[in-house]
Parts: structure tokens; C-alpha cells; sequence
């Protein structure tokens, strides 16, 4: 009998870790955060589709709505990743750029958004994963980041511009 109980709690210390982190295979929030980035660049794609010479057409009045629709969804998967229970080290850096991605997409202005820039440059370590995909993923994200950035300062600048 004492040897069974010493066996289980070998077996149960093996298995402390959920079995997504232990088997490799990617955590809940690395599956969203990877649905996030693709679903801000088709959001930026939208936009840059919008600031097209063109968008005044009737043809493409559809594409100011499907724009609003993605950063919708961009902000639902950013809520998402941010309620998520952390099962690994490498959710914690996607859960801040998560975070930053969302305040991004909220902000008023390039004022705004450069701050939030500003933040993410003076704690750059913050935003850093060991895992070499959790890595490629966080680059993304701060890609995306600058993008977001760009287009608050076009979108101001055009705002400008005489009609």
C-alpha cells in the first residue's frame, strides 16, 4: 500500500504542469494572441484600403463597417487574453502586449498613442519571451504597435487637411 500512495504522488508531481505547457503544445493565450495579431493586421488592412484615394466610392462603402467590425473582434480577443488564467511564463510578456495592442486601438490621438509607445520602449524586458514562437509573436505585436501608431498620427494629419 505505501509503495501505490509513493507512486501516485510521483505521478502527480509529473504532472503539476497543465498538459498544453508540458507537451509543448501552445497555452490558450498563445492561441489567441497568435488570432489577435492576424486579426489586427486585416484591421490595418482595412484601414489602409479606407485612406485609399478611392474610399469616397459608393462601391466600397462596406469596408468602414468591416473595418469597425475587426477592431471590434481585435478587442474582444485582447479582453480575452487578458481575463485568461496564465498556465506558463511566456503568457505573461503576450498578456501585456495584449494590453498595450487594446489601449492602442482605444486611444484619442498620436499624443496617446506615443505614450503608450513610450511605455513600451522604457520596459522593453517586460515584453521579452524565452520561447523563440512566443517571441516572433511579441515582434508581431510590436509591429503592429508602431503600425497602430502611424496610422493615429495619419489619421490626424488627414484630419487637417482642407476639404
Amino acid at each position: 500500500m505505501a509503495d501505490t500512495c509513493r507512486i501516485t504522488r510521483a505521478c502527480a508531481l509529473k504532472a503539476l504542469q497543465p498538459a498544453s505547457v508540458a507537451d509543448g503544445s501552445p497555452t490558450f493565450i498563445t492561441r489567441t494572441f497568435d488570432t489577435l495579431t492576424k486579426a489586427v493586421d486585416e484591421a490595418l488592412e482595412l484601414e489602409r484600403d479606407l485612406s485609399h484615394a478611392l474610399s469616397w466610392d459608393p462601391a466600397s462603402t462596406g469596408i468602414q463597417e468591416a473595418a469597425e467590425a475587426k477592431w471590434q473582434d481585435c478587442l474582444k480577443l485582447s479582453g480575452d487574453i487578458l481575463t485568461a488564467q496564465m498556465v506558463s511564463a511566456e503568457d505573461l510578456p503576450m498578456q501585456r502586449m495584449s494590453m498595450l495592442l487594446h489601449f492602442l486601438i482605444e486611444s484619442t490621438g498620436p499624443e496617446e498613442a506615443r505614450r503608450f509607445q513610450h511605455l513600451y520602449f522604457e520596459n522593453l524586458e517586460l515584453f521579452t519571451a524565452e520561447d523563440g514562437d512566443c517571441q516572433t509573436l511579441l515582434q508581431t505585436g510590436a509591429r503592429q504597435m508602431n503600425a497602430l501608431i502611424e496610422l493615429s498620427v495619419a489619421d490626424e494629419a488627414q484630419n487637417f487637411l482642407p476639404n
